[in-house]
């Protein structure tokens, strides 16, 4: 176990980019599909809205189903991210209380 502090530095650095590495890439995937979708949504309300499809009444139910989803797009990676930290926090915690010689 780790007996010195650049040692015991390295491996919380080791720890932490490996969650965060591996959670981020599937932030990203996550995200970038998502935001394609918004943004498709957001095209198709555009022109439909421009060449009369999209009539004053139906407007308002297209932008609340925009608005919705953004703000499920806003919540599910505040969820990915709190999941995100709780393992960081998890695996931080195991390796340093290895480290002082406690067993969890």
């Amino acid at each position: 176990m780790a007996t010195d502090v650049t040692t015991i530095i390295t491996s919380i650095k080791d720890i932490t980019s490996g969650i965060l590495e591996k959670d981020i890439s599937t932030v990203r995937g996550f995200s970038e599909r998502q935001v394609e979708a918004i943004a498709k949504q957001t095209v198709i309300i555009q022109q439909g809205i421009a060449n009369g499809d999209i009539d004053e009444d139906l407007r308002e139910f297209f932008l609340d189903g925009l608005e919705a989803m953004a703000l499920n797009f806003v919540n599910t990676l505040k969820g990915i991210l709190m999941v995100t930290l709780e393992k960081l926090w998890n695996a931080l915690a195991n390796f340093l209380y290895k480290a002082v010689g406690v067993v969890i």
